[in-house]
């Protein structure tokens, strides 16, 4: 009997002792939380140090080669290894493929990313095609953006954007655009390159669609951009990705 109480008092935990293991557990729940968090910024951060850089690769192409890369007539003589045949631009100074209704998955809009890199002028790091992106070699024709998905560029009214967030739909060969920020991470980019404002300046909130990098962003519960300022403002509170963004190409 006495053996059996000895063996009864010496099972399980104490209260002291759950304590401590229950602030452990908090700890090292913590410490991922903000490992992850970390990670995160840095990986903003990098998307941003990309911008840039395609910034001053741009200045230097139109300083060297007299055009926008993607959209220099004559590439063949500049010994570019772009696309199947040729990869020429119209040289009008505006990133377009009006035989695809500017589909981003074509044309001068992957002609862009070639003409920098090392099959054009090695401004950039990475080799790309110049081909039709398909769901095979997205990424032999666009650079993945640090924040998540792949760089696109595109142009409306006459202006040239970069874009955060291409990619392809679940539909396949449906080159598109992607939730791929959330509307925190939107804002810290958008604070970095502009006014932190989701529907004016050089940095704007899009939503996904289809071949419409211009689309605007979710509103409402869960949404990007909360609407009912006049300008709108990024709902920082939703934790989802829920945004799509743009940044001016400065020429």
């Amino acid at each position: 009997m006495q053996s059996l109480r000895s063996s009864n008092l010496q099972a399980g935990f104490t209260l002291v002792e759950l304590s401590i293991v229950l602030v452990i557990i908090g700890l090292i729940v913590a410490s991922v939380l903000v490992g992850q968090d970390l990670v995160r910024q840095a990986e903003l951060r990098s998307t941003v140090s990309q911008y840039e850089q395609y910034q001053a690769s741009v200045a230097t192409f139109r300083g060297k080669y007299n055009g926008l890369p993607g959209d220099v007539a004559g590439e063949t003589n500049f010994a570019f290894s772009c696309a199947t045949g040729t990869a020429d631009g119209d040289g009008d100074g505006v990133l377009d493929d009006t035989a695809q209704g500017q589909a981003l998955q074509s044309g001068e809009l992957v002609f862009f990313w070639c003409h920098l890199g090392a099959a054009g002028a090695g401004m950039i790091s990475g080799s790309y095609a110049g081909n039709v992106v398909t769901s095979a070699d997205i990424n032999s024709q666009t650079p993945r953006a640090k924040a998540g998905n792949n760089w696109g560029v595109f142009s409306t009214s006459g202006v040239n954007y970069y874009i955060i967030g291409a990619g392809l739909s679940s539909a396949g060969n449906n080159f598109t655009t992607l939730d791929t920020l959330s509307p925190l991470d939107a804002y810290n980019i958008d604070t970095k390159v502009d006014d932190g404002q989701p529907n004016r300046g050089v940095a704007r909130a899009h939503g996904p669609a289809a071949n419409d990098p211009d689309a605007n962003p979710a509103t409402g519960a869960g949404g990007c951009v909360d609407a009912t300022t006049a300008d709108g403002v990024y709902q920082t509170t939703v934790g989802s990705l829920a945004c799509t963004l743009s940044i001016k190409m400065i020429l």
